[in-house]
Parts: C-alpha cells; structure tokens; sequence
C-alpha cells in the first residue's frame, strides 16, 4: 500500500515538471485549442509566395549570367594578355626606332640652329649695307592727286607759273599713265601761257609720240603749231599739221586744224 502511494507521488511529480516546462515554451497568447491545428494557406498568400519565388528566380538568373559573363571576360583577358606578350617586343622595337628619329632630329635642329646664326650675322651685315645705301639713296616721289588737280585749277584761274610748277612736280612723281598726257598738256599749254614758246616742243613732242590714243592728241598737234609758227618755223607748223591729220580727226577737231593751215599761209 505504501508503495502505491509512492508511486502515485513520484508519477505526479513526473507530470507536475513536464507541464511546467511546456507552460514555459508555449506562447500564452496562443489559444490552446489552436495549438494543434494546421490552417492551409489562401490564394493570397499562394500568389504572395508565387512572387517571391519569381524574383528569387530571377536573382538567381542574373547571377547566373554575370557570372558566364565573368567567365567570358576571363577568357578574353587571358587572350587580351597573350597578345600583349607578343605586343611588347613591337613596342620596344617601335621604341628604340623612335628614339633613333628623335636622336636624328635633334642633330637636325641642332644644324638648323647653326644654320640660323650663321643667317643672322649675314642679315646684319645686309642690314648694315642697306642703311649706309639708304642714306645715299633719295627715294622717289610719290604722285599727288592734290598736286595734279591744284595745278589744273591754278592753270584755270590763270596762275601759270604756280601751274607749271605743279605740273612738273607731278610730272616726275611717277603719275599713273592714264592722267601723264593731261599733265604734258597742261605742262605746255603753262609754258606757252608764260611765253616760254621754246619749252612746249617737248612736253607735246612726247604726248604726240607716247600717248597716240589721248584725247589731247590732235590738240597737241594744233598746241605744237603754234608754237613752231611763233618761232617763225612755218614749214615746221605746217608739217605737224598735215601728220595730225593723216589720221582722221572728228569733224570740229579737222576744221581748227584747216582754218589754222590758212592763217600760217597768209
């Protein structure tokens, strides 16, 4: 009998610290009558699941291909690599041919370097001569425009002498060929103004021979005439006049030269 109680004692216990330990690792705030049962998930949550698996998957892809793509890279790196083995002895080959160029260069510019000293102490020499030459060398005149047209204007207002200086200052000025025949014109007309009937022969003498196109060409020849007629040269005057009209003159120009004929025969 005492035995039995013992037993139901030490059996009692046994079940007193075996609740004691669940009581302690069981949620209190789980329903005891839920403890044991199994809820199947909803199509929510399926789909929810679903999703996930997809990105995982698709992590898992893209893993997967950076990872061929390294493996590529490798092997492209391994032959990038050889070939740079094989480049290496190009380059230093290349290298040592560059340097060779420029080693050349350099005695080239170092020539050119002697080559321009030996210029400079020429040029100064050259420089030196020019110098000594300019101050020994008048230098041209150069051809007025207001010279030429003052000496019309001094002409017109009946300044000959101030007209004649002018038209000789321009006249060796270098003027431009198509103003040189009015400059000999007014040059002779100045002179005959002044009475200096010697100095219109050359002046016109030029202009006639130069300038056979001028517009002054004819009246030269009349100018010229004159002149010579002045001098008592009538077989002179009348010279120039017959070689003025063998080429045709317009018909104004043709009747000065016959009424001046006529008056040189009387």
């Amino acid at each position: 009998m005492i035995k039995k109680y013992i037993l139901i004692i030490f059996a009692s216990f046994l079940f007193a610290c075996t609740t004691l330990s669940q009581s302690n690792s069981i949620d209190s705030s789980i329903n005891t009558a839920d403890r044991h049962i199994w809820i199947p998930p909803d199509e929510n949550d399926l789909e929810q699941r679903r999703i996930l698996q997809s990105g995982f998957d698709e992590i898992e892809h893209d893993i997967e291909v950076l990872f061929m793509k390294s493996e590529i890279l490798d092997s492209d790196e391994i032959d990038m690599r050889a070939g740079i083995k094989e480049i290496f002895p190009n380059i230093e080959s290349m290298d040592a041919a560059i340097s060779g160029m420029i080693d050349q260069e350099k005695t080239h510019v170092a020539e050119l370097g002697q080559r321009l000293d030996s210029v400079r102490l020429n040029s100064k020499a050259v420089q030196s001569e020019v110098a000594k030459l300019s101050k020994s060398i008048t230098p041209d005149p150069v051809f007025s425009s207001k010279d030429y047209f003052d000496a019309f204007l001094h002409f017109k207002k009946g300044h000959y002498l101030k007209s004649k200086q002018l038209f000789k200052k321009t006249l060796i000025s270098n003027p431009p060929y198509l103003v040189t025949d009015n400059i000999l014109f007014g040059l002779a007309m100045s002179q005959y103004r002044l009475g200096n009937i010697s100095k219109v022969s050359n002046p016109l003498s030029r202009l006639i021979s130069e300038y056979p196109n001028s517009e002054k060409w004819y009246m030269s020849h009349l100018v010229l005439a004159l002149s010579l007629y002045k001098q008592r040269e009538k077989s002179q005057a009348l010279h120039i006049l017959q070689n003025g009209l063998k080429k045709p003159p317009p018909h104004f120009i043709r009747s000065m030269f016959m009424n001046l004929s006529q008056l040189i025969q009387k």
